[in-house]
């Protein structure tokens, strides 16, 4: 089993690949981006769950002290409301969306993994593939699996 999953064709949002962002005043520059993942791409989506299931048997041994926490994740369902209770818009319907960060720049490629260098080819609403790396962690007495950049 693998923590890591490379996604079929998703559409990418708040693309931050090239420059670090933050996300709130003072909080430390992510690479970051949001993917839409089409529920369609069910083969995918079972990559994903068991990248989760096993970032999560991991976090019991390794994060929580053989602790077993609900299982919280970055994944929700854009058919739905944001964790804030506001609903997700219009571009989200029938996806999967969650967000993936990395303190490291992650490597952005073309489709014969050939560096992108032209920064114009990547922007919120391409569709591409994303590398992730799904972890879990235990921050301000919060537990859960999130999903990292590869």
């Amino acid at each position: 089993m693998s923590t890591n999953v490379t996604t079929g064709e998703v559409r990418r949002s708040y693309v931050n690949l090239f420059q670090p962002r933050a996300q709130q005043e003072g909080a430390e520059p992510r690479y970051s981006v949001t993917v839409l993942l089409p529920k369609s791409d069910t083969a995918t989506y079972q990559r994903i769950q068991a990248a989760i299931q096993e970032a999560y048997e991991k976090g019991v041994v390794e994060k929580w002290n053989g602790a077993r926490p609900p299982l919280k994740t970055t994944i929700h369902d854009g058919d739905g409301v944001r964790p804030s209770g506001d609903p997700f818009g219009p571009e989200c319907k029938g996806h999967w969306v969650f967000t993936a960060s990395s303190k490291q720049k992650p490597e952005v490629v073309d489709a014969n993994l050939n560096p992108i260098i032209d920064q114009s080819k990547v922007y919120s609403g391409v569709y591409g593939r994303v590398n992730l790396n799904f972890f879990a962690y235990q921050q301000s007495g919060n537990r859960g699996i999130s999903a990292g950049l590869g």
